[in-house]
């Protein structure tokens, strides 16, 4: 029987914004008073630029979704038919002479996309994902005191179609400016996880990466014939965590004591045990407070306070998914990154909206198609969702078959063209971004990516997934495959860890039970599934059956099919979020609170169409020749319907 079992104490900012005391580091929201203006502007990052007439904006900002529907954008259907073309940022800032002798960078959660960013005309560099989130150290090229600082980012989302869904374009996701000392705990660079949850308690484990640049009395070296006449400075550093209920008890303390040289980095590692623990799940999602501290000649010079979740998951080919020991269905929808006017620019609190609808259906677990805002994962923290976090929706191969030799994606301008530039980078760098956040369960390293048919495609996987394990090993991975019968045969299928398998019912009419029969030992999940009910009792009946995914649970911009529609529209949820009759068909299955609920369901199908079932209605503005059945909806027993 194969067996994956992951256990997870997992972090993220207790605020997105938040300010530490200065005499240690701190993290400051930096999406205020930019200037925004569309076009390629040449020379609009030299400070002396006259930026008189551009807008005045707050981040996050998307400009397409300002712009025109119009048939002739060149994103077409994948984009929503909304315009795109390039845009460029500047924002001027001081820097106190206090400052001086910190390391100041800058942190981006994404922009969409091939960002170049530049601070006081100088070149920092270019990222062309626009769903990964990136840093860059500001330090060497800053001015303190009353001298302006400029950074100005361009943001080049020229080449259409991009993407088989709209993205936005511009800085759509916030920005923040992080002051540390020249010690200090490395971005990303704490890891937490239980090594094991027995009984009564909880052993926890905390790996800790700290960089140290100069102390005040180390060396300036510019040239040195012999390295080992290098004079170094060593000093001798505390790190101390301490875990801190949410009535402020604190539950448990470990510390260690190392000795850090300037120019190095140092790992380190904590335990600490734990008893009677609250236990995060979708049913409770318990949190706790950490704090860590780095201490030097007696003094706290690094200070990070994030939120954690403790938790067990197992997988197994029997009982698919165990959480803290219980059987757990994974009851899960797909979604994309837009919420109607906003775009991809939203608000914490629309996530929040839209996750509590979802959450009332009976839904406890959200897959997205490449790396999400962190503001929306700090919400899946708190409400109790889980989440696949998905890194690329594809490789390098295109759908054409037999053309291996000729790397081409989806989109004529998508991912394709970076990924083996950026795959790795972009792979990791997600990975340790989401690895302590409690609902993230599993990565994602494809979606339908056609290379699943190849036979180099395996290789490409294990890679991927090695990638992945080297920063994280705690959680399986997994790809969504929609040919899973050629996936089968290419052994595409046997590489995962969980396998994942779109639309299943396409090739099997028996669904999962015709691939039990053949690979007993494989622990499934439907990765993307039809919203219809033969799908969901496949998963209810068969517990070897991890869960499912619906496409999808809130209606989105982009794959519109054709004009004048604007995107998809045969989700549970509307784009403005308003619950269709669909949603308490699904809440009839999934929820445990009692409902009911009535639509009437029409003759006329507009169109015919595997993700509209029926075409219902909850209100009563037809002819009688235009209604064909009365539907009600409900987990109750009994139902009286009065006509």
């Amino acid at each position: 029987m194969k067996k994956i079992t992951l256990i997870i104490l997992a972090t993220f900012f207790a605020n997105h914004t938040f300010a530490q005391n200065p005499e240690f580091g701190r993290i400051t929201n930096f999406n205020s008073d930019w200037k925004f203006k569309l076009g390629d502007i040449p020379g609009f990052m030299i400070p002396a630029f006259n930026d008189q007439s551009w807008r005045m904006l707050e981040l996050p900002h998307d400009w397409a979704i300002e712009g025109k529907f119009d048939e002739s954008n060149p994103a077409g259907e994948s984009g929503g038919y909304l315009p795109n073309g390039i845009g460029c940022y500047r924002k001027s800032f001081q820097i106190p002479e206090t400052m001086k002798g910190k390391r100041i960078s800058i942190r981006f959660d994404g922009v969409y996309m091939n960002s170049t960013v530049y601070i006081n005309g100088i070149y920092l560099g270019n990222r062309p994902y626009g769903f990964s989130s990136f840093e860059y150290d500001l330090t060497p090229y800053l001015k303190y005191g009353k001298e302006e600082n400029l950074v100005a980012v361009k943001v080049d989302h020229s080449l259409q179609p991009s993407s088989r869904w709209y993205t936005g374009s511009g800085i759509n996701r916030n920005v923040f400016l992080l002051v540390k000392t020249q010690q200090h705990f490395k971005s990303n660079g704490i890891f937490f996880r239980t090594e094991s949850l027995t009984g009564n308690q909880a052993k926890l484990k905390i790996d800790i990466d700290i960089v140290s640049n100069n102390y005040p009395e180390s060396q300036v070296v510019n040239f040195q014939a012999r390295p080992e006449d290098i004079k170094r400075t060593t000093k001798s550093c505390r790190i101390v965590s301490q875990l801190i209920d949410a009535d402020g008890q604190v539950k448990g303390t470990a510390e260690t004591t190392q000795q850090l040289s300037d120019y190095t980095t140092l790992q380190s590692s904590l335990e600490m045990d734990i008893e009677n623990p609250k236990l995060w799940s979708d049913i409770s999602p318990a949190l706790y407070s950490l704090k860590n501290q780095l201490i030097i000649d007696g003094q706290v010079i690094d200070e990070e306070t994030i939120l954690v979740g403790i938790r067990k998951i197992e997988f197994n080919s029997k009982d698919g998914m165990l959480v803290n020991g219980q059987k757990t269905i994974i009851k899960g929808v797909c979604l994309h990154k837009d919420a109607g006017s906003f775009g991809t620019a939203v608000p914490k609190d629309i996530w929040r909206y839209r996750l509590t609808k979802l959450k009332a259906m009976g839904c406890n677990a959200i897959r997205t198609h490449g790396p999400v805002d962190p503001v929306f994962i700090e919400t899946c923290d708190e409400m109790g969702f889980f989440m696949m976090a998905e890194a690329f929706d594809e490789w390098n191969n295109t759908w054409q078959w037999g053309l291996s030799e000729n790397p081409e994606g989806k989109r004529p301008y998508s991912y394709h063209e970076f990924f083996n530039q950026w795959a790795e980078t972009d792979l990791k760098d997600m990975v340790r971004r989401d690895r302590n956040h409690p609902a993230v369960f599993m990565y994602s390293v494809g979606n339908e990516v056609p290379d699943q048919r190849y036979v180099e495609g395996p290789a490409t996987l294990s890679k991927l997934m090695a990638w992945a394990k080297e920063v994280d090993a705690t959680r399986p991975v997994v790809s969504a495959c929609d040919w899973s019968p050629f996936a089968n045969q290419s052994g595409f299928m046997d590489t995962m860890d969980i396998v994942g398998y779109n639309y299943i019912d396409r090739y099997f009419p028996g669904l999962y039970a015709d691939e039990h029969q053949k690979y007993p030992n494989r622990i499934f999940l439907g990765t993307e599934t039809y919203p219809d009910l033969k799908n969901w009792l496949a998963v209810r009946d068969n517990p070897y059956v991890t869960g499912e995914f619906l496409w999808v649970g809130i209606d989105y911009l982009g794959e519109a099919l054709s004009w004048p529609r604007k995107g998809w529209e045969w989700g549970l949820i509307d784009v403005a979020g308003f619950e269709k009759p669909t949603y308490f068909i699904r809440q009839s299955y999934w929820a445990e609170k009692p409902m009911v609920q009535i639509a009437v369901n029409l003759k006329k199908k507009d169109p015919p169409f595997a993700w509209q079932c029926f075409n219902v209605a909850s209100h009563w503005n037809f002819q009688k020749e235009e209604v064909d059945t009365v539907f009600v909806y409900s987990n109750c027993e009994q139902v009286e319907l009065f006509l």
